[in-house]
């Protein structure tokens, strides 16, 4: 795994940075079809209990509602659970971090952590977390981003000889079979992974996204000729099962 040179922070700074990045509302989440897409993934069934970990605006929340689910949010950053609290509309959503989380062993059937992993002051203890919070038949989609992007090496490395940064306070990125041994050295057992060059906009909604990020729609334009590991991101489909381990499928 790849580690931007950065001071330490301690969790109190890295809540502060995110409060004021929530400051602009929108800055930090993705387009609507995305959180479907997650959702998609897992094949929810109506009545499961689903953890959104670092939920940010709340956006997979409410989608998770309208798929029959009893979802649960938490995030660092009060200002991100302020945010998500008055989109759901629902108390459901709690400040406290990842890497200790507030619930019992076995508490969910389903476990999301969606472009956040990476921020983490101990990304292994996030996982952990995970891991512990799911019962032996739950499921986990966690989301991370690839090093070698093959749009970021042109379109940036290649014209300005720096790396990529997503402008947060803490960031980690790796390959894909880098992220996947890492979730498993925390016990998770990844069993099926997918590929992430955007999805093509569905709704009134996903347009407005991307109209307010255009180089987005250009990347979403190259996503046919891009390799699997060359891609933006990564989801990832985790089980704590053991039996889970030797199944590794790519999409």
């Amino acid at each position: 795994m790849k580690k931007l040179e950065k001071p330490s922070l301690s969790t109190q700074e890295i809540s502060a940075a995110y409060d004021l990045l929530f400051e602009t509302r929108g800055a930090l989440r993705d387009s609507d079809i995305f959180y479907r897409w997650v959702l998609n993934q897992l094949a929810p069934r109506p009545g499961q209990h689903l953890l959104d970990v670092a939920c940010g605006e709340g956006i997979l929340l409410k989608f998770a509602r309208a798929y029959g689910l009893h979802p649960i949010g938490i995030d660092l950053a009060p200002k991100g659970a302020q945010l998500a609290q008055a989109f759901v509309g629902e108390k459901i959503i709690t400040i406290a971090n990842g890497e200790a989380l507030p619930f019992a062993d076995g508490s969910f059937d389903l476990v999301t952590n969606l472009g956040s992993l990476e921020h983490f002051l101990h990304p292994l203890n996030g996982v952990k977390e995970i891991c512990r919070v799911m019962n032996p038949g739950g499921l986990a989609a966690v989301f991370l981003p690839n090093s070698y992007y093959l749009v970021d090496i042109i379109w940036h490395v290649l014209r300005t000889g720096y790396s990529v940064s997503h402008r947060q306070p803490l960031e980690n990125f790796a390959t894909s079979r880098e992220w996947w041994d890492f979730l498993e050295s925390g016990g998770l057992q990844v069993i099926k992974t997918y590929k992430y060059n955007y999805i093509f906009p569905r709704s009134t909604s996903d347009w407005q996204w991307f109209r307010q990020h255009p180089r987005k729609l250009l990347n979403l334009l190259a996503a046919p000729f891009i390799p699997f590991n060359l891609s933006n991101h990564f989801l990832y489909i985790c089980r704590r099962e053991p039996s889970a381990a030797g199944n590794k499928n790519s999409v």
